[in-house]
């Protein structure tokens, strides 16, 4: 009896061969030459239509389920069913002051109209259009016309005119034909007819629950080629549009993230005032660099965002909701961090704390901030809860790789082996760092090192030191508190506190260029003892002796009625991490115990600069305290006059304290790569 046909496989030539197989099998077929015939032919067109019909199949089955999805309409049209609309790509906006100088104080008023164009300056050898958004109208100050925080956007603004014919257009689609819509700056215009003079704004749907029969809204979706749509309502959700209708859409159309950072801008256009004067004379003044600006929703990220959306139910109430919801509304964030206002510290309840890292940068400006507590946190937080969105933390690693390598086993000069090892360290950087909750591991950073050219290195030691920078007020005598969020390392004389320089006066009113030093031996005693046991019969003083890591701590008791009451320390002592008391010559008494509590790790911290012999002369011998344990330096009360750094900042660096690094919070720990200090590397060279 002939075997059966096999139907598993998929692919063409075991298809082919099994159908071989099963024809050899028929008596009608026996010693035939199937690949001399023209039946091999006929087999090959089987084997193909078997092959495409399985490979169709397959598709349709990954495509009919959002994980698996890998065409773009397919992802859209699943993400359309749980109520999420893929987002577009965004605008860069930027602030400007704009003056228009007139020459005449006759008074007037002046209009700024939607789509005036503003020329950045170059970035990347390249310069980008930037555009109003809306008419702004001011009225002139003596033979000025002052334009105040004006939000300009990257693009070009287009207007489509669409005339709506019922017959022919009975679901009110309209299509937009543009690719890089910043759908945020779409504004809809609805006439009823092409004679009226009659025109209505219509507003975006965002909570269909707010959508009354007579609401004049639009709806707005991705379409199956990938284009943005618009539609409206029926009458029951949403106002009908009329027979006859004109729709108006205009919206900006985007580079995305390529002109963020832009910050100076000249006004390329002439404006006409009310008095009819031509105006050309314009200053524009820069208040916050273009910042924003993304690109259109790739599928990974709508299969990813589709489910956590509708987990949120269009409400903000946990963590999670907030991190989703505000990821998929503002899409330049690259990392986001929420806690609420009980696990702040110190505790702040009623409110939600929320850190957002851009994509493309360190930090997002007050305008973007407010714009996302406005439009996009607030319409959808619980009335009672508040919101403040805070700048990350930026803890920055200092790296010295010392590397031992064979010079016989690699064609690499020593200069091209240490850019490898930066590369290597700057994409350990990108692929675990520069998150929030991310965690810095030695082992895998020396391992990443070692993996540079494993041929030719053969081990490596790296020392870390943790940085924070902060800007001054100069010339102001201020306190400041730097939080590294991180254990500090105690340090000695080879590797304590470094800072950068900056200057002071000095006890006589001299200038003095200082850095801050860490003050050898500050370091922890007995800060209290407590009796957790006061035993009885105690007729004389018994002996108290502290033992542990550290040295010259004492102690006396207090016996009344018997009874140790208290233990009173008479000298705290220094270096304790460790310590025990024994009470001792008790006489009769028996019973008593108790414990010390050492100090927060503490040190102390001094100004100090060299003189002209290269002398540490101190300026300031206690200007501040350091807590270990926290990880918070305390300066005290100083005027800073100036910072001898090219950025304005000040830096502070400890060796790290331990060889795992975890942040919480609104902590990011980062590595500069614009910082040559940042990645430095010494080679030694070994032939064994």
């Amino acid at each position: 009896m002939a075997d059966r046909l096999r139907v598993t496989e998929l692919d063409f030539d075991t298809i082919k061969n099994n159908l071989k197989t099963f024809l050899s099998q028929q008596s009608e077929f026996t010693d035939y030459d199937f690949e001399g015939s023209g039946l091999n032919v006929l087999l090959d067109i089987l084997a193909y239509n078997t092959h495409y019909n399985a490979y169709y199949m397959n598709m349709v089955a990954n495509e009919s389920f959002l994980d698996t999805a890998l065409l773009r309409s397919s992802a859209v049209s699943h993400a359309k069913l749980l109520n999420y609309i893929p987002y577009s790509s965004s605008s860069p906006v930027a602030k400007i002051n704009l003056n228009a100088y007139s020459g005449s104080t006759t008074p007037g008023t002046m209009t700024i109209p939607a789509g005036y164009n503003f020329l950045s300056e170059l970035i990347d050898g390249k310069s980008y259009n930037f555009v109003s958004n809306e008419d702004i109208t001011v009225t002139k100050a003596n033979s000025t016309y002052y334009f105040e925080n004006v939000e300009i956007y990257e693009g070009q603004r287009v207007t489509y005119v669409f005339n709506y014919v019922q017959n022919s257009n009975p679901k009110q689609v309209f299509v937009l034909p543009d690719a890089n819509i910043d759908t945020k700056t779409i504004k809809v215009v609805v006439s009823p007819s092409s004679v009226s003079s009659i025109s209505t704004k219509y507003n975006k749907v965002v909570d269909i629950l707010d959508v009354e029969s007579t609401s004049e809204v639009y709806f707005l979706e991705e379409n199956l080629a990938g284009n943005f749509q618009i539609s409206f309502g029926n009458d029951v959700v949403g106002k009908k549009l009329p027979d006859g209708a004109v729709i108006s859409v205009s919206y900006i159309i985007t580079n995305g993230i390529a002109a963020n950072k832009a910050n100076n801008f000249l006004a390329l256009q002439t404006v006409a005032d009310s008095l009819g004067q031509t105006l050309s004379n314009f200053t524009v003044v820069p208040i916050t660099a273009a910042s924003g600006g993304s690109t259109r929703e790739s599928v990974d990220s709508i299969k990813f965002s589709a489910p956590a959306q509708f987990a949120t139910q269009n409400r903000l109430v946990t963590f999670k909701d907030y991190e989703t919801y505000v990821l998929n509304n503002y899409p330049n964030i690259g990392s986001i961090s929420v806690w609420g206002g009980e696990d702040n510290d110190p505790p702040v309840y009623g409110t939600v704390f929320v850190s957002l890292k851009p994509k493309n940068n360190y930090y997002i400006s007050s305008t973007e901030k407010q714009r996302i507590i406005d439009e996009v946190i607030k319409p959808k937080a619980i009335v009672s809860t508040q919101c403040v969105i805070r700048d990350p933390e930026y803890l920055y690693l200092i790296l010295e790789n010392n590397v031992q390598y064979n010079p016989n086993k690699t064609t690499d000069s020593e200069d091209n082996l240490k850019v490898l090892i930066r590369n290597s360290v700057l994409n350990y950087s990108t692929t675990y760092l520069n998150k929030f909750s991310a965690k810095f591991v030695l082992s895998k950073l020396q391992e990443a090192v070692d993996n540079s050219q494993s041929a030719s290195i053969i081990g490596s030691r790296t020392n870390i030191r943790v940085q924070k920078r902060f800007v001054p007020s100069l010339s102001e005598t201020k306190t400041y508190t730097i939080n590294f969020n991180v254990p500090l390392h105690r340090g000695g004389i080879n590797d304590r506190l470094v800072s950068s320089q900056f200057d002071i006066y000095d006890f006589f009113g001299t200038r003095r260029t200082v850095t801050i030093e860490e003050i050898q031996g500050a370091y922890t005693g007995i800060s209290s003892i407590s009796v957790n046991n006061p035993g009885t019969g105690y007729l004389t003083t018994p002996t108290v002796t502290i033992t542990g890591d550290g040295t010259g701590a004492t102690a006396e008791a207090v016996v009344v009625n018997g009874t140790i009451q208290s233990i009173k320390v008479t000298n705290r002592g220094t270096d304790y991490t460790r310590a025990i008391v024994t009470i001792t010559n008790t006489g009769s008494g028996y019973g008593a115990s108790a414990s010390a509590t050492i100090d927060t790790r503490y040190g102390f911290v001094r100004t100090i600069y060299y003189d002209e012999s290269a002398q540490r002369q101190i300026v300031n011998d206690n200007i501040g305290t350091i807590d270990y344990e926290k990880g918070i330096v305390t300066i005290n009360a100083i005027k800073i006059l100036s910072v001898n750094t090219s950025d304005g900042y000040i830096r502070l660096s400890f060796e790290s304290d331990k060889g795992i690094i975890s942040t919480s919070r609104d902590t990011i720990i980062t590595i500069d790569e614009e910082d040559p200090a940042s990645i430095v590397t010494t080679l030694e060279k070994s032939y064994n």
